[in-house]
């Protein structure tokens, strides 16, 4: 949901070398991203500027011991003294939208914005790559639809396996192919989603890497996903995108895309923002019906 800041940066230093800095799997991502000619870098090496979208007091000292002459971030966590530009955000990440709260850090460091919704891009080598990939499993690209049930931030944002099972059947019987995607802590999770599956499908959790999986994402037809990082990539991808929200608000997280279904029908404890359900039966994710998730579904694949 930072895409559009750091597009505005990049556009902005258009004559600069930029490197992006963050945990290794944003190596994965980077080249999804539509940020030009940009790096990844584990550290922060000497260089001109900073802009610290993490709002952590490590994030701060790294951009000050890295001697940046220029280190743009928000005022959290007493670490003010480390930036030469402290900005007091305008917005509340708690209840408006992230990609309007990292866009205000670089409006207030009077960096023109002109694209405010995420756009990504995937290669065609990336895209060629996906096809491959689902070809020697036994998918057909043009029948693929990549599912991802698991939720790392916790169990209350994870719609029920059983329900993703009756879907899942149902899709497949109409001649579709599910590929699960996910961690390798997920992967019961992907067996019990495709119990009543019949035709061909593939658990892919934690079978591939992240670059994999964004791959397989751009290369099938739909992605049936909850409220996590996937559903970004793809909604930003512009792939037809079905999210689920329950314990999250999609005011404040719904991705970008002209092809995107959100689904959310709250209950009185919505949205809750826990990680995991404190309420008997999960009422935010059964108030979802399978066959509302299914219809969502096909009434993309009919296109």
């Amino acid at each position: 949901m930072a895409q559009p800041a750091m597009r505005a940066i990049i556009q902005h230093h258009s004559d600069s070398t930029i490197h992006v800095v963050g945990r290794p799997w944003l190596e994965d991502l980077l080249p999804f991203l539509n940020l030009g000619k940009t790096t990844y870098q584990t550290e922060l090496a000497a260089h001109q500027k900073s802009f610290l979208f993490r709002n952590s007091f490590h994030a701060a000292w790294q951009a000050f011991r890295s001697g940046a002459q220029e280190r743009h971030g928000f005022k959290h966590e007493c670490r003010s003294l480390l930036l030469t530009h402290a900005y007091r955000p305008k917005l509340n990440m708690q209840h408006e939208h992230h990609r309007d709260y990292f866009l205000d850090l670089v409006e207030q460091a009077h960096i023109p914005v002109e694209q405010r919704h995420v756009l990504l891009l995937a290669s065609k080598t990336d895209v060629e790559a996906g096809i491959t990939l689902l070809q020697e499993h036994g998918i057909d690209p043009k029948r693929a639809i990549c599912v991802a049930p698991g939720a790392q931030f916790g169990g209350a944002k994870r719609y029920p396996s059983q329900s993703y099972a009756y879907i899942l059947k149902w899709l497949s019987e109409a001649g579709w192919q599910p590929v699960i995607l996910g961690t390798q802590a997920e992967r019961d999770i992907g067996k019990q989603c495709l119990q009543k599956t019949t035709g061909k499908s593939w658990n892919a959790s934690g079978t591939t890497s992240l670059r994999q999986a964004l791959q397989l994402v751009a290369s099938s037809r739909l992605t049936l996903c909850n409220d996590s990082g996937l559903m970004h990539v793809s909604a930003g991808l512009g792939r037809p995108t079905v999210g689920i929200f329950g314990a999250t608000d999609p005011s404040r997280t719904a991705p970008s895309g002209d092809h995107v279904s959100l689904l959310y029908q709250p209950a009185p404890c919505s949205p809750c923002l826990k990680r995991e359900c404190s309420v008997s039966g999960h009422p935010c994710m059964v108030n979802i019906l399978p066959e509302i998730v299914r219809d969502a579904c096909l009434g993309h694949l009919k296109h």
